[in-house]
């Protein structure tokens, strides 16, 4: 029913969603939830990020919701559609089971050594090794560990760790890059804002873009001015500049980047002054026209109709055809 990272309404029965993997989340945590019929009730297999498993079982009507603020508590949550998920079962000797079986058998030495001395072994027997049990299994769930996979070929780099993070960067409509095993963090930031610019000159050389959202191209729009200070801010870094400091400079400029674009396209002509509207949305057209143009004669045509309007409007944050502009390589 839904498609991998849909968003899910959490008021959803569970009989109507399932079978299906889903991500509950909020800004600052995650749990997955897989969902399979059994009989007439619904199985759920659930992980934590930090590795916790947890399996429940409710009734087909009951919604998500519940489930979700029972798992999640805090914060505003939201809910999407995963790709399918791929659990894998901790090895034998694996870190977590180690460190379970440790501790348990610390807990259990410590309070049967004192119970042997003072002859008080009989039933008492049964307390340490259930303290150590416990012992052991609440020290198991404090080690990460329960790998799961998504069944995700576009998107290298999905696992646990990464999921929060590329639900919120979808949410918040940024460029993802992948974290993929070994990869440079400095190189990854740098990445990112390469991706922006990128996609920022792209749209500049659009001519019908940039005629239609010039709110964009307008440092004194403050939505741009933000963004053109974030990028500002990104060039000063140098090789002493912190890590963390460079994540979050290049998230900024991420951040401020979609928003100024947002802003522009919302904005559209309504940017210009009123008694120029009339002829960029002319000019708009026109380039449009030039850049679906069959012959060198069209296009200069139109290129020749969009200079005359431009010339005339005389606003700087327009283009000009002195320009390199992406409709003169023709179609």
């Amino acid at each position: 029913m839904y498609s991998p990272w849909d968003p899910v309404d959490l008021q959803t029965s569970w009989g109507v969603f399932a079978p299906g993997a889903v991500l509950f989340y909020t800004d600052e945590d995650a749990v997955v939830v897989d969902a399979r019929r059994k009989d007439k009730k619904i199985k759920l297999r659930i992980q934590r990020i930090n590795g916790e498993r947890i399996e429940r079982e409710v009734k087909l009507p009951e919604s998500l919701r519940a489930q979700a603020v029972a798992l999640l508590k805090e914060g505003q949550i939201r809910a999407v559609a995963l790709p399918a998920v791929i659990w894998h079962e901790d090895k034998l000797f694996s870190p977590r089971n180690l460190v379970g079986i440790l501790a348990s058998v610390i807990v259990s030495a410590a309070l049967l050594v004192p119970m042997m001395l003072g002859g008080n072994a009989g039933a008492l027997l049964y307390w340490a090794f259930a303290a150590g049990g416990a012992a052991g299994l609440y020290a198991r769930r404090l080690v990460k560990g329960g790998k799961v996979t998504f069944v995700a070929p576009d998107r290298l780099g999905l696992s646990m760790t990464t999921v929060l993070p590329y639900a919120l960067t979808r949410e918040q409509g940024k460029l993802w890059i992948s974290p993929t095993a070994g990869a440079d963090r400095r190189q990854l930031a740098h990445d990112r804002v390469a991706a922006i610019r990128t996609s920022y000159l792209e749209r500049r050389e659009d001519i019908a873009y940039r005629i239609e959202s010039s709110a964009l191209f307008d440092p004194m729009v403050p939505a741009t001015a933000d963004f053109e200070a974030a990028l500002v801010a990104f060039d000063d870094v140098t090789d002493a500049t912190p890590t963390a400091a460079l994540d979050d400079l290049a998230t900024e400029v991420e951040l401020t980047f979609n928003v100024a674009q947002a802003n522009a396209e919302r904005l559209g002509l309504e940017h210009l002054p009123e008694g120029a509207r009339s002829d960029a949305r002319r000019a708009g057209k026109a380039a449009r026209l030039a850049a679906g143009a069959t012959t060198a004669g069209e296009r200069q045509a139109s290129l020749a109709q969009i200079k005359r309007i431009l010339d005339s409007l005389a606003l700087y944050y327009l283009p000009t055809l002195d320009e390199r502009l992406a409709i003169d390589a023709g179609p």
